[in-house]
């Protein structure tokens, strides 16, 4: 089988690496031969093909997507992108194409169409975008339902500086109603909001979990690592995790600091807090009872799991997600996590087994739920086994992996 995968990344980002994982898997187990199609290239794998190679390239449609969002008029027409990815579409000639990620401005809505008279299209939702005006997510917003302008913030990437969010629901019912196209959620409860749009009306959804290489992401000894960041064997680490810690707005960086400035406050003991990921957070170093230990961005999983593994508590205030890969790789490393009830991270995070599960967004609750679980030995020992079994039984990238290909082939079959 000959599958094509369309995505913003190769390896940057959460939808890339889930993509990524689904390739590796796809060919571990079937066999099958992957080629990728992407706005950004960050690898050397010879099967990745960007789609802005020049320099011109990039900064021209950078620039036109950003006028063209302005006007409302989003990924209706971009200059260079589209014509690369149809071409090597046609060039590649896949069986199956496998798309991601299609923000970003590389991807129009109407090459949906031109596509998928070229092979049947699997579309992994990884956000709420292809069903609403402009919004990645919506935090409640439900005007979606009804094909009207979005009532949430429009300037949250993927900002319209024109609210025109009627018009592109309707030209994406349009499209998608002239399209081979079936679609595929990582989470239930994107599934679930998927089944009541407009704009999938008569088309086929699945529900498949993301997986992740339980070999890599495994509870192992975190001794040396402590040693090498001067960490006493005894103390209590929590961790935290996000690709741009200041900049990404869904993921809880500016709670984070209130969460920590409430446990810095009731605590006398010393708490260790290990930072991955991309910029800084200044306010943490006022606070006298924590020890901040920042990596930057961290690409190496086995280095990802040997950090996750020497954590105690892996904390993650998002405020919204569908099924993040941090919490995933979390509870397979053995790693209880805490957070908020939103998207899919129920799915992930379960009471008493792979962790806490915190209302949105009571930092107060959040903050003393953490301080509990590290005030027990027993306890976080208890959730550490339950955590990886959870994972394995949910997780695995063998799963993920058949669930997809036998999906393929029916499509396939289909055709």
């Amino acid at each position: 089988m000959k599958i094509l995968f369309i995505n913003i990344s190769d390896i940057v980002g959460g939808a890339a690496i889930a993509a990524r994982r689904l390739g590796m898997g796809l060919e571990k187990y079937h066999n099958t031969e992957n080629f990728f199609v992407v706005r950004s290239k960050a690898s050397t794998d010879k099967n990745v093909f960007p789609t802005r190679e020049s320099g011109f390239v990039q900064v021209a449609e950078k620039w036109f997507n950003i006028f063209s969002n302005l006007l409302g008029i989003q990924y209706q027409y971009l200059p260079f992108s589209p014509k690369v990815i149809l071409q090597k579409t046609r060039e590649i000639k896949p069986d199956i194409i496998s798309l991601h990620n299609t923000l970003g401005g590389y991807f129009t809505t109407s090459l949906i169409r031109e596509l998928s008279k070229e092979a049947p299209i699997v579309w992994t939702l990884h956000d709420m975008w292809a069903f609403t005006g402009n919004s990645a997510h919506t935090f409640g917003d439900v005007s979606w339902k009804e094909m009207k302008n979005s009532r949430s913030n429009t300037r949250i990437y993927p900002s319209i500086g024109i609210n025109t969010g009627s018009m592109l629901l309707r030209q994406k019912k349009k499209i998608y109603s002239e399209s081979d196209i079936t679609v595929v959620t990582p989470s239930d409860w994107l599934l679930s909001l998927a089944k009541e749009s407009p704009v999938f009306a008569g088309k086929e959804l699945h529900h498949i979990f993301n997986g992740i290489d339980l070999d890599i992401f495994k509870p192992r000894s975190g001794e040396e690592l402590r040693k090498s960041l001067n960490i006493p064997p005894d103390a209590r680490v929590i961790m935290f995790s996000a690709e741009k810690l200041n900049k990404n707005p869904y993921k809880g960086g500016r709670d984070l600091i209130e969460i920590l400035k409430i446990i810095n406050a009731r605590t006398e003991k010393k708490v260790h807090l290990l930072i991955l990921g991309i910029g800084r957070l200044e306010e943490l170093e006022l606070f006298n009872n924590f020890t901040v230990h920042t990596t930057g961005y961290v690409r190496d999983e086995a280095k990802v799991a040997e950090y996750l593994s020497m954590a105690d508590l892996f904390v993650y205030p998002t405020r919204a997600d569908n099924l993040s890969n941090a919490l995933i790789e979390s509870v397979a490393s053995g790693t209880p996590a805490v957070t908020f009830d939103v998207g899919g991270c129920k799915e992930i995070i379960k009471n008493d087994v792979s962790g806490c599960l915190i209302e949105p967004f009571n930092l107060e609750k959040f903050a003393g739920e953490t301080l509990r679980l590290l005030s027990s030995d027993e306890k976080l020992k208890e959730l550490s086994h339950k955590s990886r079994k959870f994972a394995e039984e949910n997780f695995s990238l063998k799963s993920m992996s058949e669930s997809y290909y036998e999906l393929f082939e029916k499509k396939i079959r289909r055709k």
